[in-house]
């Protein structure tokens, strides 16, 4: 029982003891300077948090560079020539990642002046990560270039295609116009061949010719050379090409239009029929294509 009475005895004393130590200035004094050092370290923590953030940050970024950079290269070496928007889309992502390099650039130059870490291996860090930025600046001014060649080479290959496009058009127009002046020069021709080798004959009684208007009543032949539509409407159009024989129907018959002496000859046939059958054809046509022939 009396050593509990005095264990509580020393106890009391002993807190006694220690509420007249913190009621003393040294302790008060000491208290203070130790909640300083504690803001002190919890502001340092928190900045070197802030530094270390800012470092992560970076290395990060410098990953996400890393690995679009493969992407680059596998897309620019394939050989297979990129879409438009594949290409757009490219420049693009290339703007972006140089701008992305230069807020990286900025942040690590304020790492480097920032003197509250002075660590020997975390300035090796800073100058590791410079240098890396410093390539990929390179790398991707390189590929930015070689985009830019692209375009230019496109807009070019597009301007000789409009140029092909625009000549293949007038060849086209002209092949139109030389087609078009084909046929008419064929449909001429085959007119005028048709005119040159186009002759004209009537053949019939004495009657038959004045009613054509081809013998006047008095008896007298009028001039091959016909201009009345009526007149000529009563003419045969043969092909002198063609024609070397032209069956009169009669057994007696008389050409009255002029054409050259053996040129032609009238014969009979096997029932006794005349036959005028021409020898000479371009001799025979020269002087008229009408061809008058009286029969009885």
């Amino acid at each position: 029982m009396k050593n509990i009475i005095s264990l509580f005895a020393i106890v009391f004393v002993i807190f006694s003891l220690s509420s007249c130590v913190e009621r003393t200035g040294k302790y008060k004094k000491l208290q203070a300077q130790l909640d300083s050092l504690s803001l002190v370290k919890e502001a340092t923590s928190t900045e070197l948090e802030e530094v270390f953030a800012t470092l992560n940050e970076v290395e990060n970024g410098l990953k996400s560079l890393r690995e679009a950079e493969n992407i680059f290269a596998l897309q620019t070496q394939s050989g297979v020539e990129l879409s438009l928007s594949s290409r757009e889309q490219m420049k693009s992502d290339v703007t972006a990642i140089k701008e992305a390099i230069a807020g990286y650039k900025k942040q690590i130059e304020k790492l480097k002046n920032d003197n509250r870490i002075n660590s020997s291996q975390f300035k090796k860090r800073l100058e590791s990560l410079t240098l890396e930025l410093e390539e990929k600046s390179v790398v991707i001014a390189d590929l930015q270039r070689q985009l830019e060649e692209k375009d230019s080479q496109l807009r070019v290959k597009t301007q000789q295609i409009a140029s092909l496009d625009k000549a293949v058009s007038n060849l086209r127009s002209d092949v139109t116009s030389l087609t078009q002046e084909r046929e008419e020069a064929k449909e001429t021709i085959a007119t005028q061949d048709q005119l040159l080798n186009s002759a004209f004959y009537i053949a019939g009684p004495k009657d038959e010719l004045i009613n054509a208007k081809v013998l006047s009543k008095g008896g007298l032949f009028r001039s091959a050379r016909i201009s009345y539509e009526a007149e000529q409407s009563a003419f045969v159009k043969i092909d002198i090409r063609n024609v070397r024989e032209i069956y009169l129907n009669s057994k007696r018959a008389k050409v009255l239009s002029v054409h050259p002496t053996g040129t032609y000859t009238l014969e009979a046939d096997t029932e006794g029929m005349q036959v005028l059958k021409i020898s000479s054809p371009a001799s025979f046509w020269e002087q008229t294509k009408y061809l008058v022939i009286q029969t009885q």
